[in-house]
């Protein structure tokens, strides 16, 4: 059995943001659609951290995907990856793995992608202004996106340490020359900024309600679980919500299933999925906040995973290996 191994560099080598961010635009579309199958994640906790299961097929790529992915924070601490994981692909004809990849990557570059697309349909086109709350694993992605989609002209930096904004907006600089980028300790620059990306992992809201614009998009991307938001209540009970995949937002986002629960949001709500945007071009957004909810959806780890294999074999990476 011959198998195509690709490790982080050959992913990092075949796959770059613009073209992410439209696969997300594609592969959004399709799971909204109901053209591609992707059950609810299995996920199993410990004391120390989780691992996720995803699955999906497609018919029209006639690939299986599989992605098993680890959340450790305690990894920050012993010099290893928050976020591991690899994807294993299956042909759809012979169900034979056809390739392995690294996942750490391509989890963090697809996460970004998301966000780049749901601030290309959600944000004010001529936004200048953002911040970007959290400095780990996700926050060089979730800038790069921002400014794929965005001609953004200053983005505040915000991290629990201080430090760390600073390295970071140093580190970000030499890629970004046409964007100012400040580490920022003081909230009260929000009220300037007409996008807000939250990539951390906080249980409580990163910032308070009466601390933004009145106008104003928001990506919340970092802490998910029921018990954990880094989005104020009040501000998702004023905004249009969206959401990735709308079965596993309503199932795991601690944003909107405590209000769910006590009444503040109907039982029956039903925020717009993505892909529904992406299909609707007329889409109409009836309030001046958005909030776009992550949750992550395996459909991007087969988009992006299957852009990697079919570009490899011209570009000369990846090894076949048999087993």
């Amino acid at each position: 059995m011959d198998v195509r191994i690709f490790t982080r560099d050959d992913v990092q080598h075949l796959l770059k943001m613009p073209r992410a961010i439209e696969l997300m635009r594609d592969a959004f579309a399709a799971l909204s659609s109901g053209r591609i199958e992707s059950p609810i994640r299995t996920t199993l906790t410990n004391d120390h951290g989780t691992v996720l299961y995803k699955p999906t097929w497609s018919a029209a790529q006639n690939l299986f995907c599989a992605k098993v992915v680890s959340v450790f924070p305690g990894n920050a601490h012993k010099d290893l990856p928050v976020t591991p994981g690899i994807i294993v692909l299956n042909n759809g004809e012979t169900g034979m793995p056809v390739a392995l990849m690294e996942a750490g990557f391509l989890t963090s570059l697809r996460t970004g992608a998301a966000t780049g697309l749901a601030t290309d349909l959600l944000a004010k086109p001529d936004a200048s202004t953002a911040a970007l709350f959290g400095t780990g694993g996700q926050a060089g992605h979730q800038l790069e996106a921002m400014l794929c989609v965005r001609d953004l002209k200053r983005v505040y930096v915000f991290s629990r340490h201080n430090e760390n904004a600073v390295r970071f907006c140093r580190e970000m600089a030499a890629h970004n020359s046409n964007c100012e980028l400040i580490p920022a300790t003081n909230r009260n620059v929000l009220t300037e900024c007409d996008i807000i990306t939250t990539a951390t992992t906080s249980a409580k809201p990163v910032f308070s309600d009466r601390e933004i614009p009145t106008v104003v998009h928001i990506n919340a991307i970092g802490s998910l679980g029921p018990n954990r938001s880094e989005i104020p209540a009040e501000t998702i009970l004023r905004a249009t919500v969206v959401v990735d995949h709308r079965e596993a937002g309503l199932r795991e986002a601690g944003e909107l299933l405590p209000l769910m629960n006590d009444g503040r949001l109907p039982t029956d709500f039903a925020p717009a999925e993505l892909g529904e945007l992406v299909l609707n071009k007329n889409y109409k957004v009836e309030r001046p906040v958005t909030v776009f909810k992550s949750a992550g959806n395996a459909v991007q780890d087969l988009a992006c995973a299957a852009e990697v294999l079919k570009l490899a074999k011209d570009a000369g990476r990846g090894q076949t290996v048999k087993f």
